[in-house]
């Protein structure tokens, strides 16, 4: 029995001393502090753009986007309507104010006849040729710069196809104003055979000069067509092109007052130059059955006018041609560019998002 007792006691004594060297249980670690994650900044939206406009060889670029006239896929640009629209109001424009010095012109050119000198005053100068001038002018201009605008175009991959067929816009610029001008001879020259003999001297009114005209068939309208593409093709081209270089060495800004600078000096410098065929032309539109010495084509003329009177007869009315010319190819461009870029920022401004109320 004391035995069973003693082994009892060492039982619960050992029992009790395992109790006693249990661990404590461990001191929780703390939980790392979550740090709240920082919600995304709403993105900023986007600001809608203005999608550049194009006339053909200006355009208004988007809003913080380099100007490049030689990639305009997604520009807004004028239609045919609208281009020959500009073109005729520019050309009437032009033409009706600086009549005066194209009669001075074509009297220092013609043929010197008695008859030109007889009942021609002051106010002849300002109405002499005028009708077939102001009828004219409009179609004229309109098949210019349609003309002019769509070989632009097609030559830079625009129009009808992709491929770029003239990379240099310089030389763009060259073709498709000589394309532009011999269109347009098509009405100018009838324009000028119907008015250059009123305004020297050879009939009294345009209502005669159409009559005889018009007896003679319809042929006559286009005597000196020849030297008319010769003359104008090239003032044209040369003038535009002037223009354009211009533009780029000076850096002058897209303004009507730096365009009526710059055409003008353009215009002029052709003028100058193109001054022989001016005369040659002029002078195969105001003969007569009556003169003694008949022109019978370009070369002929040429010939005869510098063998009959010398080489400087062929420079006869540069100064008046030269007043009339330069600030016809300055009003020309200028009004036109300002009536296209009216149109287009009127168009662009239309077609731009309307913000939401």
């Amino acid at each position: 029995i004391v035995a069973l007792l003693a082994w009892a006691g060492d039982v619960v004594s050992a029992e009790g001393a395992e109790e006693g060297t249990v661990d404590a249980p461990a001191e929780p670690e703390p939980e790392p502090e979550l740090t709240p994650e920082p919600e995304p900044e709403p993105e900023p939206e986007p600001v809608p753009k203005t999608a550049p406009v194009s006339s053909g060889g200006h355009h208004l670029p988007a809003s913080g986007a380099p100007e490049d006239d030689d990639n305009e896929p997604d520009a807004l640009s004028l239609s045919f309507p609208e281009r020959m629209a500009c073109g005729s109001v520019a050309r009437l424009c032009a033409q009706t104010v600086l009549h005066p010095f194209d009669t001075l012109r074509t009297r220092a050119q013609a043929r010197k006849r008695a008859a030109m000198h007889t009942r021609f005053g002051v106010a002849d100068v300002f109405l002499k040729g005028i009708a077939p001038q102001m009828a004219l002018a409009m179609p004229a201009g309109a098949l210019q710069f349609v003309t002019l605008e769509a070989s632009r175009e097609a030559l830079a991959g625009d129009l009808w196809t992709s491929k770029v067929l003239i990379s240099d816009k310089t030389t763009r610029d060259l073709v498709s104003s000589a394309a532009g001008a011999f269109a347009a001879a098509f009405i100018r020259v009838p324009q000028e055979v119907l008015k250059q003999p009123v305004q020297s001297g050879l009939y009294p009114n345009s209502a005669a000069c159409a009559r005889a005209v018009f007896r003679q068939g319809p042929g006559r309208l286009y005597r000196g067509f020849g030297a008319t593409v010769l003359r104008d093709i090239p003032w044209n081209s040369l003038g535009y092109t002037f223009w354009q270089i211009l533009r780029t060495i000076t850096g002058a800004p897209q303004t009507v007052s730096a365009d009526l600078v710059l055409g003008g000096l353009g215009g002029a410098i052709a003028a100058i130059i193109l001054t022989p065929m001016d005369v040659v032309k002029t002078r195969l539109m105001t003969q007569s059955a009556a003169d003694a010495v008949q022109y019978s084509g370009l070369i002929n003329t040429f010939v005869r006018v510098v063998t009959d009177e010398g080489v400087g007869a062929l420079f006869r009315g540069v100064i008046p041609r030269v007043l009339y010319l330069a600030p016809l190819a300055s009003l020309v461009y200028t009004v036109y560019e300002a009536l296209a870029r009216v149109l287009l920022e009127a168009k662009a401004k239309f077609a731009a998002p309307k913000e939401e109320l």
